[in-house]
């Protein structure tokens, strides 16, 4: 008797097309960006430099709307994506000092 595989994303979650696996993949590699972004901006953050952040909004903003399309089964990895994401995002705005 076969037994049917899902494929696995990079996300670790079962997929259910080709085209929707390539989605989420652009997606987990627009947050992995983000992630890299915000590192940096940390970074200065700590040694008190300047930091510009425009376009940050409109990219987060990116990020979310393509989050609305994803693949119901790269869901969950996708929500740990974002959570690891909003983390970054709250350790930034404690480091930057205020205006």
């Amino acid at each position: 008797m076969a037994v049917f595989t899902a494929p696995m994303s990079r996300t670790g979650c079962a997929t259910e097309t080709p085209g929707q696996d390539r989605q989420t993949a652009v997606l987990v590699a627009a947050i992995d960006a983000m992630e890299a972004t915000l590192a940096v901006a940390e970074a200065l953050a700590t040694e008190r430099r300047r930091i510009d952040l425009a376009g940050l909004e409109s990219e987060i903003g990116r990020i979310c709307a393509a989050c609305l399309a994803v693949p119901r089964a790269a869901a969950p990895g996708i929500r740990l994506r974002l959570e690891s994401l909003l983390r970054a995002l709250d350790r930034l705005r404690t480091g930057l000092a205020p205006p």
